[in-house]
């Protein structure tokens, strides 16, 4: 596995049917213990914008007559690996088509859960791989409109305050407004790490890790980025693959 641990996003209009589901998942090791829930899409659509999610638990009816589980997968830019988890085995069909990975039920065994979250996360693994293959540059606009064209290698680490996003390269600062979560999504996931939830670091670019900061490669070796508790594990635990794969 390429993390430590994965983090999981369950979206269900009825949490208090996630119980069992809930118990089970927090006794497999490679799952963060922080499972976010939400009820709403709205909830889910506005948290994956700003947090690093890895696997999408979606129910099927979310109570909303608008938007059902399909649906709402259909509304998610780049989405993480999406699980369908219900107890309506109608949306079975439907769930593969819109391009969710795998479906369980509510009531599913502990053993064959913990098979197919292992399975899950080693497809975020392949899609996490293949990403960072393929991204060499990013094109984005900056706040004036303007079309700007970065190299993904040049980026030292991007923050965000209020959907504006600072993007830090060797001397240049370029301002863009989004999300970090859009952000990272277009960016190579085995170079790129939060070490916490407001910031975006490209690990290239580390000189020392310390357990609660990280220090840059010159120029940038005089602004030291603080590393938050809840992201401290998993961020060593990617910094240290990163390094293993880039001797």
């Amino acid at each position: 596995m390429d993390k430590l641990n994965y983090r999981l996003l369950i979206v269900d209009d009825k949490p208090d049917s996630l119980v069992y589901i809930l118990m089970s998942l927090k006794e497999l090791p490679f799952i963060n213990d922080d499972i976010k829930i939400v009820q709403k899409p709205i909830e889910a659509l506005n948290y994956l914008k700003e947090n690093e999610v890895d696997v999408l638990m979606l129910g099927m009816d979310l109570g909303d007559k608008e938007i059902d589980g399909i649906k709402l997968a259909s509304l998610i830019p780049n989405p993480p690996v999406m699980v369908a988890c219900s107890t309506h085995t109608d949306y079975v069909f439907k769930a593969n088509e819109a391009g969710f990975y795998t479906y369980f039920s509510k009531k599913i065994s502990f053993n064959v859960l913990k098979a197919k979250m292992e399975d899950v996360v080693e497809k975020v693994d392949k899609k996490l791989q293949e990403q960072s293959r393929e991204v060499k540059s990013l094109t984005i606009k900056d706040l004036n409109n303007d079309t700007i064209q970065i190299d993904v290698d040049q980026i030292f680490y991007a923050q965000v305050d209020n959907d504006i996003i600072d993007i830090y390269l060797e001397k240049d600062k370029y301002q863009v407004k989004g999300s970090l979560g859009g952000l990272q999504a277009n960016l190579p996931a085995a170079m790129f790490a939060r070490p916490r939830i407001n910031t975006l670091v490209n690990l290239s670019k580390i000189d020392l890790l310390r357990s609660g900061e990280l220090h840059f490669i010159k120029p940038r070796n005089g602004f030291p980025i603080a590393v938050t508790r809840s992201y401290k594990d998993n961020f060593r635990h990617q910094y240290e693959v990163y390094r293993q794969n880039n001797k």
